[in-house]
């Protein structure tokens, strides 16, 4: 297990209470990067733990609806990259490397191992680096949305496509995206741009040894269904596609509840148990 790796994470910042009662907040730095861990489920908890990573410009609240609708039996990580939300901004972008050893090293510290690890957007290139380069530890990859489209692979593409999904996403979904991209600023939403656009998904995917599921929205611009398609065929791994139905690119924030019941099945909890509104 990886967990024998040395306790190379650095050090642990302290605990502070965020969202809801159940769900510590504790910060850590990583390679002189700072992380925040949002962590929930109790001290009986399945073997395999949850990891939920974001996108670009959001922060660890795009994926707290689906953490809280996860039962305490199975623990859930839910991570603030750094650069994120209240986590200071490194000196220069990090990459999608990066991040993936920063939270493996992290993931040692915290015993955390194993785990279904559950991105969306950027977040499913940096599950995908990360079951690359922990198999032994990666239980399962599961990417929503997943990013870039290699036939769509301009900024300006790219743009447009965001453009489309947010005229169709719900009021409150495009309130939290806006509210987390003014709190990241333009500059670093630019930096980390770059570096989500080097990052080559669909090459990457043959390296990937762990069995994945690819989510997507029915109606999701941003990762379309043939896009979706050739990552699941490209895969070092069993994979399949899951596709919601009438939901665009934000599925974490419009069906919360289905990807938590899905996350839980892969890590072995009780389904019957997956909270509702």
């Amino acid at each position: 297990m990886p967990g024998d790796a040395a306790r190379r994470a650095g050090t642990r910042e302290g605990p502070r209470s965020s969202g809801p009662p159940e769900t510590v907040h504790e910060a850590y730095r990583v390679n002189d990067r700072q992380y925040g861990m949002h962590r929930s489920g109790g001290a009986e908890v399945a073997a395999t733990s949850i990891l939920l990573v974001h996108g670009i410009g959001m922060t660890h609240a795009s994926l707290a609806t689906v953490q809280g609708r996860i039962p305490p039996s199975v623990r859930t990580w839910n991570v603030d990259l750094a650069g994120f939300g209240d986590t200071e901004r490194p000196a220069r972008a990090t990459s999608v490397e990066e991040y993936a050893q920063d939270l493996a090293e992290l993931l040692d510290r915290l015993d955390a191992w194993p785990v279904v690890a559950a991105g969306h957007s950027m977040g499913t290139q940096i599950v995908l680096e990360l079951a690359r380069l922990r198999p032994d530890g990666v239980r399962h990859v599961v990417m929503v949305g997943p990013v870039v489209d290699v036939e769509r692979r301009s900024v300006r593409q790219q743009a447009l496509d965001l453009a489309r999904d947010t005229l169709g996403e719900p009021m409150p979904v495009n309130a939290l995206v806006v509210r987390d991209y003014f709190r990241g600023g333009v500059r670093w939403y630019l930096k980390m741009l770059r570096e989500m656009m080097r990052y080559p998904t669909l090459e990457r995917m043959p390296g990937c040894t762990v069995p994945a599921t690819v989510v997507r929205g029915e109606r999701d611009p941003i990762a379309r269904e043939a896009w979706c398609r050739r990552l699941v065929a490209e895969n070092g791994a069993e994979a399949r596609l899951v596709s919601v139905a009438g939901d665009r690119h934000v599925v974490p924030r419009t069906s919360p509840e289905r990807l938590a019941a899905e996350l839980v099945r892969l890590a072995g909890g009780p389904a019957a148990d997956v909270g509702g509104s």
